[in-house]
């Protein structure tokens, strides 16, 4: 009879070395999100802006509407 032997890891019992790695990962997912958060503040930031100044143009336009119909109905 052949001895059968038990299947290999797909890493050694290392234990130290697996934390390291995992470590690793955990600070590149860390740095990732950090990017994607700054990325995000700034789009959010711009967006906000744009925001404000559609809403400007929005009131101001209103307010000329309503200029407009106060007069017509002055005048015409």
């Amino acid at each position: 009879m052949s001895e059968q032997l038990p299947p290999e890891r797909p890493y050694p019992l290392d234990h130290e070395g697996r934390i390291a790695r995992l470590e690793g990962i955990v600070e590149q997912v860390n740095e990732r999100l950090g990017r994607v958060e700054t990325k995000i503040d700034t789009t959010r930031a711009a967006l906000e802006a744009k925001i404000d100044s559609n809403l400007r143009w929005i009131i101001a336009l209103q307010m000329a509407t309503w200029g407009l119909i106060g007069a017509l109905k002055l005048f015409g």
